[in-house]
């Protein structure tokens, strides 16, 4: 590689890309590639940002598709697009006899091909050609030819318009975006769906926008999917239904697919919506405590009324998550619905989806389970569990062997046992996280959320990821939540402060009869585990040592990174063909601005912090 450099620099040749030796220096995850070709330039160092290809140096007995090899490259690819948003990702590999293999991934799936062989390692002349050629071809190839999307002029820009670092492709706007200039802040993305091998993927950032009359922050958002996962559409959807909570869609550009088995992109330029709720969360004063009872009315006001929709089509958001959960001048906003899914289905608020999507460490159990259906107790039951782990970081003890279960790095298995021992009951519950320093009223809005979500006693945790036994799917009384949100703020010590959003929560409740069907009976799945008498409590029937591995569906304990990406990454959208066709329209109407939003700002403001690390599962 070094001889190759040497010889365009010899011939006056402009040099876009460096080959370097990494094999003893590692990046800055801990992970040492035996090489990378990175882009060149003032001020840009080797690093997954800007890397281009992986190199990994092999002996004769690891085969190009050995599992080792395989390994190292695809930890590689994930690094290299959770850093930089990519079409693809390139990697090489050279064996011991000196033949090198081309391996080509993108979203979908991997490729690989022998190129040829390096020169020193055989006499055939028209192998080393060939190599030498490919070799050649790829210094000389720009990063939009590397599969970078966040390109112009050879490099990476910190500033840049949509038509400079889309050049080439073929943009379909929902907003006139060209003469805005967009400014990434800090440098990397904050959140999104990065650290999957194959399947859809997105890259949230802080971005500056300067338009012809202000500029203003934003949220910039790369989505890359599958054609009938397109979150421009689902957002039209939210806009439609005049969903509370949510901040506006500035614009949008449709990348296509180059052909029917890639996936299109999108790049979302949203309104600026604060910081996530761990840093507010980290921020609250103990005299502000009654604050997160509104917060969290607001948060489920909104998915409460995308879930209800127009009373024929709804909503399900999919991914709730602490780092979807955003604060902005004592608002809440929730933000990312590129896992959502527009349906219309027979049971309300009930959809056919046969994916594992989401947050891992926020999934419900049904969703962890992989039940047939998604509801909206699903994404409620995500919102009770972003809540729990903000009051476990902020007033609790996690214990160390414990961790794993909220960074996402458990196998599914263990994750439902740890949920199900910890959440067997409201005394456990409160008690494995000892809340004893937490505010009264918080404590008391987490075991109002815990007896919503979990209405059917002690038993429901057993039942509730069997499609056929849990009643919630068809059952939910928002009045219920409503009346709870209540009790909570009146029996605090700030029962006279006014709670803006739960207020517009109740007039939206009370004039939307839709939000409602009848109660969940408490007692339904009491006979099938009742061994006591008539009258008494229905005894469990199962113990916590019965709740090992083995009882649950098994999952490998460290499984390989091809199989981790495809469980981490089936986020596809199951709607019909007819939805996907009424994506022009919706998009076309979301030009004009949106006036009737019922979510008022305080003046109150200020968050900052860094944010814990975000994995899927």
């Amino acid at each position: 590689m070094q001889d190759i450099e040497c010889s365009l620099l010899a011939r006056g040749m402009s040099q876009k890309l460096r080959w370097t030796d990494t094999h003893a220096t590692p990046i800055e995850d801990g992970r040492m590639p035996d090489g990378l070709v990175y882009i060149c330039g003032p001020g840009i160092n080797p690093d997954w940002k800007s890397a281009v290809v992986v190199f990994e140096l092999k002996s004769d007995k690891y085969k190009q598709s050995d599992p080792v090899l395989w390994g190292q490259l695809f930890w590689s690819f994930i690094s290299m697009a959770k850093n930089q948003p990519r079409r693809f990702t390139l990697g090489f590999s050279v064996s011991k006899n000196g033949e090198l293999y081309v391996y080509f991934c993108t979203a979908e799936k991997v490729r690989y091909a022998k190129i040829g062989v390096l020169p020193y390692c055989t006499k055939d002349r028209a192998q080393v050609t060939t190599t030498v050629r490919f070799l050649l071809l790829v210094y000389m190839q720009l990063p939009k030819d590397t599969g970078i999307l966040m390109h112009k002029d050879g490099n990476i820009p910190e500033t840049f318009r949509a038509q400079d670092i889309l050049h080439g492709r073929s943009i379909d706007s929902v907003s006139d975006l060209s003469d805005m200039e967009i400014t990434i802040l800090n440098g990397k993305a904050r959140s999104g769906r990065r650290e999957a091998l194959f399947g859809p993927r997105s890259w949230i950032f802080d971005a500056s926008v300067k338009s012809a009359t202000e500029t203003a922050n934003h949220i910039l958002k790369f989505h890359w999917h599958n054609d009938n996962s397109s979150e421009v559409f689902v957002h039209a959807k939210v806009e439609e239904f005049k969903v509370p909570h949510t901040p506006q869609l500035v614009g949008a550009i449709a990348i296509p697919a180059r052909d029917e088995e890639s996936m299109a992109g999108e790049m979302i330029l949203l309104d600026d919506a604060g910081k996530d709720i761990y840093t507010f969360f980290k921020n609250l004063r103990l005299a502000n405590s009654y604050q997160m009872t509104d917060m969290f009315a607001g948060y489920f006001h909104a998915l409460l009324a995308a879930a209800t929709g127009d009373g024929r089509k709804f909503v399900l958001h999919r991914d709730v998550s602490a780092r979807n959960l955003l604060v902005k001048n004592m608002q809440p906003f929730l933000i990312d619905w590129g896992c959502g899914i527009v349906a219309d289905t027979d049971i309300p608020r009930v959809a056919s989806s046969y994916a594992k999507v989401g947050t891992a460490p926020f999934m419900g159990l049904r969703v962890l389970s992989e039940c047939s259906n998604r509801s909206l107790i699903d994404d409620l039951e995500s919102l009770f569990l972003v809540f729990a782990h903000c009051l476990w970081l902020r007033y609790g003890t996690i214990p160390a062997e414990d961790k794993k279960y909220w960074d996402g790095t458990a196998p599914t298995n263990e994750l439902i046992n740890f949920r199900i021992c910890w959440l067997l009951c409201e005394s456990s519950f409160i008690k494995n996280m000892k809340l004893e320093n937490c505010p009264e009223e918080l404590r008391s809005l987490a075991t109002a959320m815990y007896g919503l979500v979990y209405p059917l006693s002690k038993v429901a945790l057993y039942k509730i990821y069997e499609d056929a036994t849990d009643p919630r799917l068809a059952a939910f009384n928002a009045h219920e939540w409503v009346a709870a949100f209540d009790t909570v703020a009146t029996s605090s010590k700030s029962a006279n402060v006014t709670r803006v959003n739960l207020e517009h929560l109740r007039e939206y409740v009370e004039n939307t009869p839709e939000c409602n069907t009848p109660r969940v009976d408490r007692v339904l799945l009491q006979p099938a585990l009742n061994s006591g008498g008539k009258g008494k409590e229905p005894e469990i029937a199962i113990s916590l040592s019965s709740l090992q591995l083995g009882q649950i569906p098994e999952e490998p304990v460290s499984p390989s990174p091809l199989e981790r990406g495809k469980n981490t990454s089936q986020a596809y959208n199951l709607r019909s063909k007819k939805d996907a066709i009424e994506t022009a329209s919706a998009l076309s109407g979301l030009k004009a601005k949106r006036g009737d939003r019922d979510d008022q700002a305080s003046p109150n403001a200020g968050e900052s912090s860094n944010l814990p690390k975000r994995t899927r599962k």
